[in-house]
């Protein structure tokens, strides 16, 4: 469902701007703090909720502002036209519509708009925390099966429960929560699991196209010994459990293991290894939500020659046109956005000092 028209204030870096985005490839380059990437950033936090440039979203607000509002109008051959509202004050409250009516979650902006980023940083997914890859696991996951959020907040309560339990010393209510926990985690792993299946072929075509010579196996732990049941883990641990106050096992504790040679892939692969990597897995996972919905992601590309040389530049690019999406790059320098890659279908902008200005084409 790509943007059609955009209208973004009260974001740093930015003044109010609109801009009605070509359906496809959107080139958008200037300075260092130019606003650039604020661009990108206000899509990503209409779309998650989060920003990936920091944890708190009150930095993302202009300093003069005590709002950021957003505006997002999308269009699908199939859905039909829709206009998103965002509304997030520095005080921390937000407010989301669709067409007029108030959203109760941003799970229901998140279907609407579904996001990938690849940014400088994005190399942390392979060498950050568990919890991001998780996250990555489950954007698949949600997008392609409805039932997982629901299955997901049931968990988060069975895990709330129990682990409340484990801090009160109260193991006599321990098997009142445990059936709960177990089967909610274990629809929660199935799903992933089935995703993953068929999510691992489509990465590794991907690569190949991107890098031939990078060699990444990718192995899924549920989160508890993986030829065991959950039940026996879960009764084994249940004395340290009680000891620590939380629950040791379960799918909070999954993780997607990202190898080369055996050995972490975040330490073998160079910065460009390892954002080739993320591209791959970002881009395969977009074809993979594409093939299953019917529908295309929105690629924000962040700073495109940050780590990566012209021949996988140039990759990247004719493997996110294959894909016909729609896609926002950013960088320093034009040349380097039009030098290896010349869609039909495209849109450039410029932005100085946070005005943003389309340029016509060959300008």
């Amino acid at each position: 469902m790509p943007v059609r028209h955009l209208r973004i204030s009260g974001v740093r870096n930015l003044q109010p701007l609109v801009i009605d985005p070509h359906p496809h490839v959107n080139f958008i380059y200037g300075d260092n703090g130019s606003g650039k990437t604020s661009i990108l950033e206000a899509i990503a936090v209409m779309a998650s909720g989060k920003s990936f440039r920091t944890s708190q979203l009150k930095h993302v607000l202009s300093h003069d502002h005590d709002r950021m509002e957003m505006r997002v109008g999308l269009s699908d051959p199939d859905l039909g036209e829709c206009d998103m509202e965002s509304l997030r004050l520095k005080s921390g409250d937000h407010l989301l519509k669709l067409n007029g009516s108030v959203l109760t979650s941003q799970a229901e902006a998140a279907h609407w708009l579904p996001v990938q980023i690849i940014e400088p940083n994005t190399f942390k997914l392979l060498s950050g925390s568990p919890e991001e890859r998780r996250a990555f696991i489950d954007w698949g996951v949600f997008h392609v099966e409805h039932t997982f959020m629901d299955q997901w907040k049931t968990f988060r309560k069975h895990l709330k429960q129990r682990n409340a339990v484990l801090k009160q010393k109260e193991a006599e209510w321990l098997d009142v929560w445990n059936d709960g926990f177990i089967e909610s985690a274990e629809a929660i792993d199935a799903q992933r699991r089935a995703y993953l299946s068929r999510f691992k072929p489509e990465f590794e075509r991907i690569l190949n196209q991107l890098d031939p010579e990078i060699g990444v196996s990718l192995a899924y732990y549920p989160g508890w010994e993986k030829d065991s049941k959950l039940a026996d883990v879960m009764q084994r641990q249940q004395e340290r459990d009680m000891v620590l106050g939380y629950t040791q096992s379960g799918p909070h504790r999954a993780e997607l293991r990202i190898k080369c040679d055996k050995q972490p892939a975040a330490e073998i692969l160079s910065r460009g290894q390892q954002k080739t990597v993320v591209a791959a897995l970002k881009i395969a996972q977009g074809a993979l939500f594409q093939q299953e919905s019917k529908r295309s992601t929105i690629y924000l590309v962040d700073d495109l020659a940050s780590e990566l040389d012209e021949k996988h530049r140039f990759a990247l690019c004719r493997l996110l046109e294959e894909l016909k999406c729609q896609v926002f790059i950013t960088s320093i320098d034009k040349e380097k956005l039009t030098d290896v890659w010349k869609p039909v279908a495209s849109k450039v902008f410029h932005v100085e000092h946070g005005n943003l200005n389309e340029e016509t084409p060959n300008e």
